[in-house]
């Protein structure tokens, strides 16, 4: 697939089945999230790879971390992690750099994600990029083993597809793009 197809046909899956990525695409797919811009070559970003068993693991951390006040949440923070065969848990590690601020280094962590949901598309996968209060809990993050001023920017969800047929919207350029002068 062109890269202009990709761009142009990507969707969120919100629900994602067997079977996930190879290794060998899994390296395809690594690899497009390192060429995602990078002030200064910093490379703030950190990737925590989570399948198989290690789903039910990140389901139980959830609901440690977050303590929820009822037995609907519980399951649901339990069940959020068996939404896909595999998750991958995209994190800024901000560097003190006197050129790059924070939010530089958090959008170069962003376009790594979004080149990973590309390359998946690309090989014939889905994905869904997801955050939610998980991903901004301390105690979740200390739970991850990162430190609390590392950034969760997003959990991507990447399987198979189960919804083929969700239609992409049309959307006009001109609403969002107009030249300035």
């Amino acid at each position: 697939m062109d890269a202009l197809t990709a761009l142009h046909t990507r969707k969120a899956s919100p629900k994602l089945v067997e079977p996930a990525p190879s290794q060998d695409e899994l390296t395809q797919i690594y690899q497009a999230a390192l060429r995602a811009p990078d002030h200064a070559m910093l490379r703030p970003w950190r990737f925590l790879v989570i399948k198989g068993e290690a789903r039910n693991k990140l389901g139980e951390l959830f609901v440690s971390a977050m303590q929820p006040d009822t037995e609907e949440q519980r399951n649901k923070l339990l069940k959020a992690p068996l939404r896909a065969p595999m998750i991958i848990v995209a994190v800024s590690t901000i560097t003190e750099h006197p050129k790059v601020p924070a939010i530089e280094q958090i959008g170069s962590t962003a376009a790594a994600i979004q080149n990973m949901s590309l390359a998946a598309h690309a090989l014939g996968y889905a994905s869904i990029w997801r955050t939610g209060a998980v991903a901004f809990s301390d105690a979740v993050k200390l739970s991850l083993d990162l430190k609390t001023s590392d950034e969760i920017v997003g959990l991507l969800y990447l399987g198979s597809s189960t919804y083929e047929n969700i239609p992409i919207p049309e959307i006009n350029s001109e609403d969002y793009f107009e030249e300035w002068t």
